[in-house]
């Protein structure tokens, strides 16, 4: 069973930063991204980004250590449920034994499967959900995307699909989300009641996830 490491680097800060300034999900400016904007216009050159964020720090007094200390062991207090039971819910055991949760000052996180990090912001009221999200990204990732492309949704697609399952979260982890909720993103709201439908009946996540388009389970398929 994998464990989260809580670190936090300058250099990963402004990678989420930038990224964020791309977010496929939502344009609209996180507040940090409103204060760089109005010091620096929308020009996201890695220096300027860098200066404004150490200054940021500064003026809000980080403890990047501290932060990340707290985040851990907030998150032990609820680790084990949750990848038992996501792990239940997806069949697989997560193969990586160590993901890092990077700190970032921004508001909008961003995630890299491929290299097993993602990013939570370090003031973040909850936490605990916005690390459940992501974590249940890279899960439908390793068990559901490469046979749902094989199937004929692209990409696109694929993003809707993973962002939709997140209504999970309000119902099958409540418990664990200290009085948060994953609301989602207002284009996915139908797809999202979809999901919970499918859910309901079938509490099968590969027929809620190829159930959204209607199409056939190529593991299941004759």
């Amino acid at each position: 069973m994998t464990s989260l490491i809580f670190n936090y680097s300058i250099e990963k800060d402004i990678e989420n930063f930038i990224r964020g300034t791309r977010a496929k999900n939502s344009s609209k400016p996180t507040k940090l991204q409103e204060t760089y904007i109005a010091q620096n216009g929308t020009d996201y050159d890695e220096p300027k980004v860098r200066i404004f964020l150490e200054s940021y720090k500064k003026e809000i007094s980080f403890d990047p250590e501290k932060s990340a200390r707290e985040l851990g062991e907030n998150w032990k207090k609820i680790e084990t449920p949750f990848l038992q039971r996501i792990e239940a819910m997806f069949k697989i055991s997560y193969l990586a034994s160590h993901i890092t949760a990077y700190l970032t000052t921004n508001q909008r996180c961003t995630y890299n499967i491929p290299e097993n990090y993602f990013f939570v912001n370090f003031s973040s009221k909850s936490p605990n959900r916005t690390i459940m999200h992501e974590l249940l990204h890279f899960y439908t990732w390793h068990a559901l995307h490469d046979d749902l492309i094989a199937v004929g949704i692209d990409e696109n697609q694929y993003n809707d699909i993973k962002e939709s399952l997140t209504i999970l979260l309000n119902t099958e982890f409540a418990d664990l989300m200290d009085g948060a909720q994953d609301d989602g993103y207002p284009q996915h709201a139908e797809m999202r009641q979809k999901v919970q439908e499918l859910w309901r009946s079938s509490k099968d996540i590969r027929k809620v996830a190829f159930g959204v388009f209607s199409l056939p389970d190529p593991c299941t398929s004759i």
